[in-house]
């Protein structure tokens, strides 16, 4: 047998009494039980305890990743275990003195239970131990009415007002909101000031096949620099890369931002072989300051990071791919307010629609933030309430705001350690030494990462938003100086002056992270 036997044992009587002393809010699972529950689903499929209906769910056995919908596993799983337990539901019969609920689950029993399980593993947030998830939590078996008298003190109600965020998991077949149930989960969000993400399954495969390619055209790159090695190119692959990244940045052609992050890696591989270590003179005496190899460290630091951030202009187009394909579904056929939403039970709707009342555009209008935002909270709500676009906010892309952090982090250590052991002191901006400027704009760095780790996640987004935004503009700016320098090697040192640009600009984007406090 496939199925689970439950380790206690309960009479009819005794699962209603459970379930009228532990409280609905508590009737909650474990991520660990989600992955059981997996497990035993597809034993079940494999040994025949699940069939396919040939009108109904159509499912093929071997499909492990939608598999039966939710309604097939609850009449063919869920309700036979459940009731060999006693008929009370797998949340109590897993844990009968009940669970705190951490995370509420928003879903219209359309989807199939893999692609279900797949989508809310992957998108479990950090922090949260214990879901509610109504196929779960309810007793299939019991008749469940008297729960549903008044919405406002069901078990759905209570759940997510004991909840700390709320996850919708689209399906391939319809939005959620068109079910009537569902719009009444975001009326309660939006009353209780939830905030609401979108699940997804796990882009894994599709992530490692960009980040392959992306650095097999930064390898193609270096051995076409290696092969052009004696012909003058320079500063034409600065010029195509500086170009790639801005117009991948700011387009959303899946196809077309492939192929210029891929040009762009490969302009950074034959960067590698033809940069030219630029002398660093700053006496103007003919004498170089800095060991050439020390030089040559700093600046394929730089190159280094140049190729991450095509790597990672990948892994945002591939992310954004996945986050639109689910805000797709999220839509499909949501006319754009509840009121067209249906329920199984004229009489529910009419209690529902009894409650929401007045506010239901408050409900349409929170669920559009999150068809815009990829999320909902009461931050973007109210921003968006001030006429300010909230399209992508809460998807921040990574690209900018991590290469800043963490590579060009340590190209700066390295300049430091070059300044303080080479120059001793004799780089100044108003008479204080170079070192101590580029030590602030580590600290600023350092503190951005600290600003990020502690804000919630809509305020998070937003600094990473701004932060690709100044980034950007500071790459365009840096990039043609960095084409002079390379180009005139010989004949141009770079301007002292210059050296103030990156602590204006990691300042700046601090002060800014900052004031969202």
């Amino acid at each position: 047998m496939a199925r689970c036997r439950a380790s206690s044992r309960y009479t009819t009587p005794e699962a209603l009494a459970l379930h009228d002393i532990v409280a609905p809010d508590r009737w909650c699972v474990t991520r660990s039980d989600l992955i059981y529950l997996r497990h035993e689903v597809w034993r079940a499929i494999q040994g025949g305890e699940i069939r396919p209906s040939d009108e109904s769910d159509p499912f093929e056995p071997s499909d492990d990743q939608y598999g039966p919908n939710i309604h097939t596993v609850n009449r063919q799983y869920i309700m036979p275990v459940t009731d060999e337990a006693g008929k009370v539901s797998w949340a109590l019969m897993r844990h009968p003195d009940g669970l705190h609920c951490d995370l509420f689950i928003s879903h219209a029993w359309q989807e199939g239970v893999f692609e279900f399980l797949s989508k809310v593993l992957h998108s479990w947030p950090s922090g949260s131990r214990h879901v509610w998830c109504c196929m779960l939590a309810n007793p299939q078996n019991l008749d469940i009415g008297s729960y549903l008298q008044s919405p406002g003190t069901s078990p759905f109600a209570r759940a997510l007002q004991a909840s700390t965020c709320v996850l919708v998991v689209p399906n391939r077949h319809r939005s959620i909101y068109t079910r009537l149930w569902c719009g009444y989960e975001a009326y309660r969000a939006q009353e209780e000031g939830k905030t609401i993400f979108i699940a997804r399954a796990s882009n894994s495969k599709q992530m490692r096949h960009a980040i392959i390619w992306a650095n097999l055209s930064g390898l193609l790159g270096m051995i076409c620099g290696f092969c052009s090695r004696h012909i003058k190119i320079q500063p034409t692959p600065l010029y195509v890369g500086v170009a790639a990244a801005c117009i991948s940045a700011n387009i959303n052609h899946n196809r077309c931002r492939r192929l210029l992050n891929r040009i762009g890696a490969m302009a950074v591989g034959i960067i590698i072989m033809h940069w030219r270590t630029v002398e660093f003179d700053p006496d103007d005496d003919g004498i170089e300051e800095v060991p050439a190899f020390a030089a040559f460290v700093e600046q394929r630091l730089l190159l280094l990071a140049g190729l991450t951030f095509f790597v990672l202009l990948e892994v945002d187009r591939i992310n954004g791919e996945a986050k639109m394909q689910e805000a797709k579904h999220l839509s499909c056929g949501f006319s754009g307010s509840i009121v067209q939403a249906t329920c199984s039970k004229q009489v529910d709707a009419e209690r529902i629609f009894g409650e929401i009342g007045e506010k239901t555009v408050d409900v349409d209008y929170a669920i559009h933030v999150l068809l815009d935002a990829g999320m909902s909270s009461p931050t973007l709500r109210d921003i968006s309430h001030r006429g300010i676009d909230v399209r992508g906010a809460g998807n921040a892309e990574i690209a900018f705001p991590f290469v800043a952090l963490v590579p060009l982090v340590w190209e700066t250590l390295w300049s430091i350690y070059c300044d303080i052991v080479y120059l001793n002191n004799e780089i100044n901006l108003e008479s204080i030494p170079l070192w101590f400027w580029e030590s602030i704009t580590v600290l600023a760095r350092l503190g951005l990462l600290f600003v990020l780790w502690k804000k919630p996640r809509d305020e998070r987004c937003f600094i990473l938003k701004m932060m690709s935004k100044i980034v950007a503009v500071y790459l365009v700016i840096s990039s043609p100086l960095l084409a002079v320098w390379e180009s005139q090697a010989n004949k141009v040192t770079p301007d002292r002056r210059w050296f103030a640009l990156p602590l204006t600009v990691y300042t700046s984007m601090l002060g800014l992270a900052c004031a969202r406090a």
